[in-house]
Order: structure tokens, then sequence, then C-alpha cells
């Protein structure tokens, strides 16, 4: 029969010395090694959170001043149309107004053309003895006249 030999007690602890040690060291390594690469992470999150932060400020400032260069230069655009158009509507009224008077001064002339017409039509029926149509457009005054 096999019999397990009692081991002493100062020999037990070297046993088990020398089977937990290197655990307790591959353990305490592991952590070390976690504590490392999660001081990495963490400085490399702050740092990439502080580009962010920073690139975040850069571009809403490149925006801030493109949004209000373009705003001024719609504001200019619109003005100078706003010019424009005033300036357009004034020469238009002021060529209307030299078109109407134009206008008047043509109605005028025939006006005068047309009475001066009467007074010699007038005349000339009264020369020839005839009497001038109706004003209902009939033709009764020139063949009584025949």
């Amino acid at each position: 029969m096999n019999r397990m030999e009692s081991i002493p007690l100062p020999d037990l602890a070297a046993i088990i010395g020398a089977t937990v040690g290197p655990m307790l060291l591959f353990a305490t390594a592991i952590m070390r090694y976690m504590h490392v690469d999660s001081t990495k992470t963490r400085d490399l999150i702050e740092r990439t959170s502080k580009e962010n932060r920073d690139l975040v400020e850069r571009t809403s400032t490149k925006n801030r001043d493109l949004v209000e260069r373009t705003s001024k230069e719609n504001r200019d655009l619109i003005e100078q149309a706003r010019t424009e158009n005033r300036d357009l509507i004034e020469r238009v009224r002021t060529e209307n107004r030299e078109d109407n008077r134009e206008t008047r001064d043509l109605i005028e002339k025939n006006r005068d053309l047309i009475l001066d017409t009467r007074e010699r039509l007038a005349g000339i029926e009264g020369h020839l003895g005839t009497r001038p149509p109706p004003e209902d457009g009939t033709q009764q005054g020139d063949s009584r006249a025949a």
C-alpha cells in the first residue's frame, strides 16, 4: 500500500510559496499592465476630447465668421439691388412723364387740328351752301342738298 508521507509544516509553506508565488506575481503583472493601459487610455481620451473641443471651437468660429460675412454680402447685394431698382423706377417714371407730356401735346395738337378742320369744313360748306350731316351718321343732310 501506498502510504502518503506526511509533509512537515516548514516544507509545506515552501511548497505553497512556490506554487502561489508565481500566480501572485502573474496577477500583479496583469494588474500593473491593466493600470498602465487604463492610464494610457484615459490620457488618450482626455487628449482626444481636448482636440475635439478645440476643433469644435475653431469650426464654430469659422462658421460664425462665414455666416457673418455671407450675411454682410447678402445685405450689400440687397442694398445694391434696392438702389438699382429705385434708380430704374425713377428713370421709368421720368420717361413716363415725358411720354405723357408728349402724348398730351399730341392730343392737344390733334384737337387743334380737328377744330381747325371743322372750321374750314364749315367754311367750305357755307361757301358751297351744303348742310353738315347729322351727328348720328345718317346721310340725310347730303341727300337733301343734292
